[in-house]
C-alpha cells in the first residue's frame, strides 16, 4: 500500500447506486484498464453458494483454516468445496479475489451475490489532463474503487453503506479529487488515505 492516495467521494446504502456512480467515474478515465479486480469476504454458506454461481472458476480461500504449505487446504476451487453448507461452516469466512476482464454484467452479478461482508471492485486507469487546474495525467496508481459494506478501503470500518473512492498518484491531489467529484455530482467526503 502507499503508491496512491484514495479520496472518498460518495457513500450510499444502495449498492446499485454506488456502483452506478463508480461507473460514471470510470467513464471519465482517459485510459481504463481492461481488467477489474473483484474481492469479497463471504461470511455465510449462502454467501459462498451465491458467489460460486457468479465466479465458478475462482479460488476460494478459507480464512478459518490454518495454512498448510504441503496441502494448500485453505484454497478451494468451486468443485472442491464441501458439497453441503454444514461442511463449509468450519472454514468460514471465505475470501474470493479475482482479476477478470471488465464486464458490466459480471460486475452487476457480483454485487447482487454479496452478503453482509466487506467487498470491493477496483478499476485502474488514468485520469485526463485538466488544463484549467494545471493538472496533468499520471500513468500510474490511478483508479476507482468501491468498498462495499465498509467506510474504508482496508475494510476496517464495517458499515451498512458502500463507499466510492478515487485513487490518485502518491502525491494525492485534492484539486483533482474535487474536480472528479464535481463531474459526477458528488463531493470529497474526507481526507485521503493510503491506497495501493
Amino acid at each position: 500500500m502507499g503508491d496512491s492516495r484514495a479520496y472518498p467521494l460518495f457513500r450510499s446504502a444502495s449498492a446499485v447506486d454506488t456502483l452506478a456512480l463508480a461507473r460514471r467515474l470510470c467513464s471519465l478515465m482517459e485510459r481504463r484498464g481492461s481488467v477489474v479486480e473483484l474481492t469479497a469476504d463471504l461470511q455465510t454458506a449462502e454467501d459462498v453458494w451465491r458467489m460460486v454461481e457468479v465466479l465458478p472458476k475462482a479460488v476460494y480461500n478459507a480464512q478459518a483454516v490454518p495454512f498448510d504449505a504441503h496441502q494448500w487446504t485453505h484454497e478451494y476451487r468451486a468443485e472442491t468445496l464441501p458439497r453441503d453448507s454444514y461442511g463449509l461452516v468450519p472454514s468460514l469466512p471465505f475470501r474470493v479475489d479475482v482479476d477478470t476482464p471488465v464486464d458490466d454484467e459480471l460486475e452487476d452479478l457480483f454485487v447482487q451475490a454479496l452478503g453482509g461482508g466487506p467487498a470491493s471492485i477496483y478499476w485502474d486507469g488514468s485520469w485526463p489532463d485538466v488544463p484549467e487546474l494545471d493538472l496533468l495525467a499520471n500513468a500510474k496508481h490511478e483508479a476507482v474503487e468501491v468498498a462495499f459494506n465498509s467506510l474504508d478501503i482496508d475494510w476496517e470500518l464495517p458499515a451498512d453503506e458502500h463507499t466510492v473512492f478515487v485513487h490518485l498518484s502518491n502525491l494525492g491531489n485534492l484539486p483533482r479529487a474535487e474536480w472528479l467529484a464535481r463531474q459526477v455530482g458528488a463531493e470529497v467526503l474526507g481526507d485521503s488515505v493510503a491506497g495501493r
